[in-house]
């Protein structure tokens, strides 16, 4: 189905994605912002599993919740639109794993007034115009080429922010994360993937560090090296690549950086809120991020043992930014997820997180 359009039709509703409304009719339903956002995920990927981790992380990117809250919307959503669980026309419940949109949908080319078909100009590079057009960008997960398991955390967890530093921008259309990570292999062909998802741009990345460092044990490397490359869908010609160093910069430059070059080599022009979304921090330690993205990428993993691991790593981050109030949020889920038993079996977690479908 392709992603280049705003406007999805299914039974007697119509989903204006760019505006954020669902009609019945012609008439609005009401939804929560939680909702619609949901809602927009799993129609634009219909008939595709969207896992529960997957949606919890696009729709809630800067925090932890409980999962209840992506139940409860879900709720909402079937309520809004005349579902039912037992046997759905809508929204269908995948035991332990996630939520399918079943419903036929028809995408209908957007007018003039609401064009989000990128154009581009004669140096094949998107251009701003008159109708506001949505450019499509696939952030690819970035590659761990460091021969390092242990940094597996870092590659997924730079790939998750800047999918979500990238998706708060309104010119933008931004790939879910649940689409990309479909296509995660340790080679990526930046044209058939991109086609494939219907992006007129693609960023690829790799994550390494020095051989000297590989394998060290509880430590992390003490030089990274991320190189990026923003391909162009259409002509294969590259629109902007770098090789960013940890020495010179830490990984919260990094990923602002990145995130700004995508967006000048696209050419958007941003509002000044939407300056201050793609730069926001949670904190300005970079020890502190670090150990919390790890955290996460053992929270992931929805496991028992995984929890425990992440509690750790979220207990480091306060240590090193007693302010961080993401890391405090994270503990406190951990404990609950604990407390409640609140997790798949084993057996089904260590796949759950990035299962190709």
């Amino acid at each position: 189905m392709p992603h280049s359009s705003n406007l999805y039709e299914f039974g007697p509703y119509r989903l204006n994605v760019a505006q954020r409304v669902l009609t019945r009719d012609g008439e609005a339903v009401s939804l929560t912002p939680k909702a619609t956002e949901i809602l927009v995920r799993l129609v634009m990927n219909a008939g595709q599993l969207l896992e529960k981790d997957d949606l919890l992380k696009e729709v809630w990117p800067d925090t932890f919740v409980e999962e209840a809250n992506l139940t409860q919307n879900i709720f909402t959503l079937r309520k809004a639109l005349g579902d039912e669980r037992a046997g759905p026309k809508y929204i269908e419940t995948v035991a332990r794993r996630g939520y399918r949109f079943v419903a036929s949908v028809k995408v209908h080319e957007a007018n003039e007034d609401t064009a989000t078909t990128a154009e581009f100009d004669e140096e094949h590079s998107p251009r701003d115009n008159s109708v506001g057009p949505r450019v499509v960008v696939a952030v690819m997960p970035f590659i761990n080429a460091s021969g390092d398991e242990g940094l597996e955390y870092l590659a997924e967890g730079v790939t998750d922010n800047i999918i979500n530093s990238l998706s708060r921008l309104s010119r933008l259309r931004v790939m879910s994360r649940s689409a990309v990570f479909r296509h995660r292999k340790t080679e990526i062909d930046p044209l058939k993937t991109g086609k494939a998802l219907g992006a007129h741009a693609v960023l690829v990345g790799t994550v390494s560090a020095p051989p000297a460092r590989v394998g060290a044990i509880h430590r992390r490397p003490a030089a990274i090296t991320i190189a990026v490359e923003l391909v162009d869908v259409a002509t294969g010609w590259q629109l902007w690549g770098e090789i960013f160093d940890s020495q010179n910069k830490d990984l919260l430059q990094i990923q602002e950086a990145i995130t700004r070059q995508l967006v000048a080599n696209l050419k958007l022009k941003l509002t000044g809120e939407e300056e201050k979304r793609i730069t926001a921090r949670y904190t300005e330690n970079a020890d502190a991020y670090q150990a919390y993205l790890e955290g996460r990428y053992h929270w992931s993993r929805y496991t028992r043992t995984g929890i425990e691991k992440a509690i750790g790593h979220f207990r480091q981050a306060i240590e090193l930014d007693p302010n961080y109030a993401l890391a405090y949020a994270a503990i406190v889920d951990c404990y609950l997820r604990l407390a409640t038993n609140y997790l798949p079996p084993e057996e089904y977690a260590p796949s759950m997180a990035h299962e190709e479908l």
